[in-house]
């Protein structure tokens, strides 16, 4: 995925992958003027200290917050800030690390993935000195705050936004313009995912009689661009491959049930159905899961007549179906807010199955009792936030489930808590080790 800047690719005959020394020897000869969209910095001060990285924070946010752009470092300029010629600086692997680093702990929310930084060098036989290309998409999340860690006193966050050949910090009348925009894109992206979520539960098959169901759709802001061929359907293969394998993923057990059976393809989208699950891969990066609850029937024929829900198999069921939707979302390329509905169908009555899946209780078949499964629950959590470490993960796991579990009158979770933690000790002996697995790989599982 490139950085589409249209004009400057237009100006310079090549888009920002394609971009090296003779482009920029170019822009020189044209005396190429600074503008919303390009910047030139002679030197690079954004590393020297703390305060240089808030000050790289806040100039690529204000791009991503205006129409996207380009910061070259490296070039300096005359005084009417146009290019003039080229000054190489010391250039490393370190270096993109350690800006990478600076705007992941300093940028809210983070950027969209074709945000990219590159390092070019001047010459074959000086590699370790260059110049940075960093290219910003204009950003469909926008706006993006920056949160200063240096000691100039700055706001705890603030806006930055470009504005022709400079970059300013924004007043609260200009921030509350841009969320207006922001909040009108997120009302016009919930009307889509109830659309999705209804058309997809329409598609996959009609659940059987006495049968309990969980349904969740998840819809990027933030487009992935696939198409449904026969590329996609041997990539789609190897995503659920790696997912499948033991240990590091909660939806591995989900991922091995789809593996190994032949899609259904519907225009911008294709179905996988194996034993107790269905999913529906869209080419945006959308997804859908459906994942059958439906415990063993209870040991009389009575008690048959009403299906039994585990309680921990249901919250299992939502994290594990929320994780390989969020993966699949952003292995296709998708990216910014992630809205998702979930809900589940069910008869008129079940019986609740408190016992944890480890098998160290039996359960006894009790009264009963309604359930109220009209409307899916709507939850918004960024995607980046939600694929990477599994934290906020778990938080919306364990709102969903909450929600869902209180169509059964019930109030509190058996297996997700509050604070994120997960009680895996009630999982079965396989699925307890792959979460345990999972949770001791992420950064931020404590």
């Amino acid at each position: 995925m490139t950085v589409r800047i249209p004009r400057l690719a237009q100006l310079l005959g090549a888009d920002f992958d394609g971009l090296d020394r003779s482009h920029l020897v170019e822009l020189c000869d044209q005396r190429a003027a600074e503008d919303v969209d390009l910047d030139f910095k002679q030197d690079n001060a954004y590393t020297k200290d703390a305060d240089g990285l808030d000050e790289f924070a806040k100039d690529v946010t204000a791009m991503a917050n205006a129409r996207g752009g380009l910061i070259v470092v490296g070039v300096t300029e005359n005084d009417q800030g146009n290019a003039e010629r080229l000054n190489p600086i010391a250039i490393s692997d370190k270096l993109h690390n350690q800006l990478v680093q600076a705007l992941r702990s300093r940028v809210f929310p983070f950027l969209p993935p074709d945000f990219r930084i590159r390092l070019i060098a001047d010459s074959p036989t000086t590699p370790e000195c260059g110049y940075i290309l960093i290219g910003v998409p204009r950003s469909p999340v926008a706006p993006h705050a920056v949160r200063p860690t240096g000691g100039k006193g700055q706001q705890r966050y603030g806006y930055a936004r470009r504005l022709g050949r400079t970059t300013a910090w924004l007043d609260e009348s200009e921030i509350a313009a841009l969320y207006r925009d922001r909040f009108k894109v997120a009302e016009d992206h919930s009307h889509r995912v109830t659309a999705q979520f209804e058309d997809d539960c329409a598609w996959l098959a009609a659940p059987v009689d006495g049968s309990i169901r969980l349904d969740i759709s998840l819809v990027p802001t933030g487009r992935a661009e696939r198409r449904i061929d026969r590329t996609f359907l041997q990539d789609v293969r190897g995503f659920l491959g790696v997912l499948a394998r033991p240990g590091g993923a909660p939806s591995a057990a989900l991922s091995r049930d789809l593996l190994g059976h032949a899609p259904v393809i519907r225009r911008g989208r294709m179905r996988i159905s194996g034993p107790g699950v269905h999913a529906v891969w869209h080419s945006d990066g959308s997804a859908h899961l459906q994942i059958d609850l439906t415990s063993d029937p209870a040991p009389t024929a009575e008690d048959a007549a009403a299906p039994v829900l585990n309680l921990t198999r249901l919250e299992c069921s939502v994290l594990y179906g929320l994780h390989l939707a969020c993966a699949y979302a952003e292995w296709a390329g998708a990216y910014g807010d992630a809205d998702v509905l979930a809900g589940t169908s069910a008869p008129a009555q079940v019986l609740l199955d408190r016992t944890p899946l480890n098998g160290t209780a039996r359960f006894v078949p009790g009264v009963p009792v309604p359930s109220d499964t009209g409307s899916p629950c709507h939850r918004i959590g960024y995607l980046e936030a939600l694929c990477n470490g599994s934290t906020q993960l778990r938080t919306m796991a364990h709102a969903i489930s909450s929600d869902l579990l209180a169509d059964y009158g019930v109030y509190e979770p058996t297996l997700l808590r509050p604070d994120a933690t997960v009680r895996s000790q009630r999982l079965a002996q396989r699925e307890r080790a792959e979460m345990d697995a999972w949770l001791a790989s992420t950064s931020d599982s404590n």
